[in-house]
């Protein structure tokens, strides 16, 4: 044991995080709309729909596309689905006054329209992981435009109330959101990683005796770097956006509860009919599947809910993740 710990020591000590290259699947920008960009991911043959993608907006895109041989993007191009991914890219401090209409009707909406020109094809199939399950969900709502043929919503929080010891965190009369965002504008990333971290205190520990177990194995040295690469590679939370988003989602719980206006415009997610899946990750602490499976009661269309074995983010680097989700894009 002393030597796993001795080498495990001397690798991180090659600071390895700090060179793993994330997002290496070739790909385009075809779209851009401010900060926010349309990358293209093409297969050498087209044999299944697109699916457009939507992450969530305070993590990069790359949690889809780790490495090669752990990568969804990869595993979907390689079997000939085109991939469509909106990044978001990195909120600045000129962006602590925007709301969260402009990401979920604006960006989404004219990432969604330019690819399905791009793909020639009246509506896609659409994807949304975490928040960005969210932000697609109350887009495809909202929308007028009937731009999407069905959803898969991955790891998304439907009912907030069962988001285990997040939803107890986040109550209006013990969390200061207001005091928070009129103080430091964005919502840093640093402060959401804290969180996530103790949701689960003795994450950091296992993390690490797993890097001591399975030191020796370069390939999961490799993942390992990876994962804590995007990990620590937050984004902070657009300030006004995130005010709404806190109020309405986890004060108010109002995707299951009702009662939400934003825009000037209700939020129904009773107003979307398309054939739609809740995809939970078997061992979600962030988004236990309670909370994802929500959608059953709230969605207009019919919903069918599964799970993939894997936490919130480790799903992402499993292989059952693309094949389940090549499974729906080919049903």
């Amino acid at each position: 044991m002393v030597a796993q710990w001795m080498q495990a020591a001397a690798w991180l000590a090659d600071d390895p995080v700090s060179r793993v290259r994330l997002g290496q699947t070739p790909n385009t920008v075809i779209h851009r709309d401010g900060k926010a960009q349309l990358r293209y991911f093409a297969p050498t043959q087209a044999t299944l729909p697109p699916v457009f993608c939507v992450m969530p907006l305070i993590n990069t895109w790359t949690v889809f596309d780790l490495l090669p041989g752990r990568s969804v993007v990869e595993t979907l191009v390689k079997a000939g689905a085109p991939v469509y991914i909106l990044d978001w890219g990195r909120a600045g401090p000129e962006d602590r006054h925007t709301p969260l209409a402009h990401y979920v009707d604006r960006v989404i909406g004219r990432c969604l329209s330019r690819a399905c020109r791009h793909a020639s094809l009246p509506a896609l199939p659409v994807l949304g992981y975490c928040v960005g399950g969210t932000f697609l969900a109350v887009h495809l709502a909202r929308s007028e435009r009937r731009q999407a043929s069905r959803a898969c919503f991955l790891a998304t929080p439907v009912d907030f109330y069962a988001s285990g010891r997040l939803s107890t965190w986040a109550r209006a009369e013990t969390f200061p959101l207001d005091a928070l965002v009129d103080n430091l504008g964005n919502f840093p990333r640093e402060m959401m990683l804290d969180s996530f971290r103790w949701l689960r205190p003795t994450g950091l520990a296992s993390k690490y005796k797993a890097l001591v177990d399975r030191g020796g194995d370069p390939g999961f040295r490799d993942l390992w770097a990876a994962l804590e690469a995007w990990n620590n590679d937050g984004v902070d939370f657009p300030g006004e956006a995130y005010r709404e988003y806190v109020r309405r989602c986890y004060f108010d719980n109002a995707l299951v509860r009702g009662g939400w206006v934003m825009d000037g415009r209700p939020v129904d997610l009773g107003c979307a009919t398309i054939p739609a899946l809740a995809l939970a990750a078997s061992d979600d602490h962030i988004v236990p599947p309670a909370a994802a499976f929500a959608l059953a009661g709230a969605w207009g269309g019919p919903v069918a809910t599964d799970t993939v074995k894997g936490g919130h983010v480790g799903v992402c680097a499993s292989p059952r993740l693309p094949a389940r989700l090549l499974e729906w894009l080919g049903s």
